[in-house]
């Protein structure tokens, strides 16, 4: 496994493990410094987007090690079926009166962590260039 194999495969990790850590940091602080709704909303909307972000792997690897014929319609069933769910739960928690601004900032702790860790890996690697 070359570095450039192994880094690929690293980044699932490092984008969980710090998505998670994000999540963390970032209820804490908005219930701490804000209000505990604002808190609750920001780890629900976290909750959301990385179950989402594992629902959708689960799916991915499952077509990929099944090599299923359908892999097309199951992926498109899938997909529908998991946003289907994920509206379902925003729309019940906002009739529960969760805090929209804090649901909005927690749905995005993992696109926040996407975007950091594919600046920083662009910047770690100073112009080299793999052949």
């Amino acid at each position: 496994m070359t570095t450039i194999e192994k880094a690929e495969t690293d980044i699932l990790a490092i984008v969980t493990k710090w998505s998670w850590l994000l999540l963390v940091v970032m209820t804490a602080t908005c219930s701490f410094f804000g209000s505990t709704g604002f808190g609750l909303g920001v780890a629900a909307g976290g909750l959301i987007a990385l179950g989402n972000n594992f629902w959708l792997r689960s799916i991915l690897e499952r077509i990929l090690i099944q090599q299923r014929a359908d892999a097309r319609s199951y992926a498109i069933a899938r997909y529908i079926l998991r946003l289907t769910i994920s509206g379902i739960i925003i729309v019940a928690l906002m009739k529960f009166g969760i805090n929209i601004a804090g649901l909005l900032v927690g749905l995005s702790t993992l696109v926040i962590t996407i975007i950091t860790v594919s600046v920083f890996l662009s910047l770690s690697d100073k112009g080299e260039k793999s052949s």
